[in-house]
């Protein structure tokens, strides 16, 4: 992919956002990427590739926001990052000239979403990749379930240092007593040094979600933490 995209725009720079994303799981992919956008220059090509459906008959989707561009397959992928980046303008890539005539079955990456985002970073106008799409693309992320004595939550993302990132926002986080995930009852806390070194706990972390940590070590390991995980957050009393 990179090598296409380089063929194609020889100055752009590329920037590995991740290639940790549990596969197949295209809610986690778009939290990964709409967590970045903001800091990244205006009009950054944001390109997406978890694409369970490769091969079928889903459309490949190229859309401008207010601050990028994204790329990536009509799967809900990029309903996230439409939703917060939008109004968006959105639509269907189509084929040559911008695509090669032969495409893999297996790997659309390379074949079709490289390749757009490798013209579009040169310029070349939206409209000119296909028609437009006229259904409402922005769905939010699936938020946190209010109950009278808790929120009900999940992760949506497992890091590289093993914290599992729930859908829980830190505005909630005055009204949490405690959260609960894996049958274990663990404090909100003001910084990973609340606890004791090998011990669990939730913090209000640095991506606008509440996330549960292991100080010095991994709540994926600890508590068997995996994306699309139950967590429940105990309301103040």
């Amino acid at each position: 992919m990179k090598g296409v995209i380089l063929s194609i725009a020889p100055a752009a720079r590329l920037v590995d956002l991740s290639h940790e994303v549990t596969p197949f799981h295209t809610e986690q992919a778009a939290f990964v990427v709409a967590q970045a956008v903001p800091h990244f220059p205006a009009d950054t090509v944001h390109l997406v590739v978890v694409d369970p459906g490769v091969g079928t008959e889903r459309r490949a989707l190229a859309a401008r926001g207010r601050h990028a561009c994204y790329v990536g397959p009509d799967n809900g992928v990029l309903g996230p990052l439409l939703a917060g980046d939008g109004p968006a303008a959105v639509h269907a890539v189509g084929h040559p000239p911008f695509l090669p005539a032969a495409r893999s079955a297996t790997f659309h990456g390379r074949d079709v979403f490289a390749p757009t985002a490798a013209h579009l970073a040169r310029g070349v106008p939206l409209e000119a990749f296909g028609p437009p799409v006229a259904e409402n693309l922005a769905v939010p992320f699936a938020p946190a379930t209010e109950h009278p004595d808790r929120w009900e939550a999940q992760v949506l993302h497992v890091d590289r240092f093993g914290n599992l990132i729930t859908n829980l926002p830190n505005a909630l986080a005055e009204t949490i007593a405690a959260v609960e995930v894996a049958g274990r009852r663990l404090p909100l806390c003001g910084s990973y040094s609340d606890v004791e070194r090998g011990e669990p706990g939730a913090v209000a972390g640095s991506v606008d979600r509440i996330e549960v940590f292991v100080r010095e070590g991994s709540a994926r390991d600890l508590l068997g933490g995996v994306v699309g995980m139950r967590v429940n957050a105990r309301k103040r009393a």
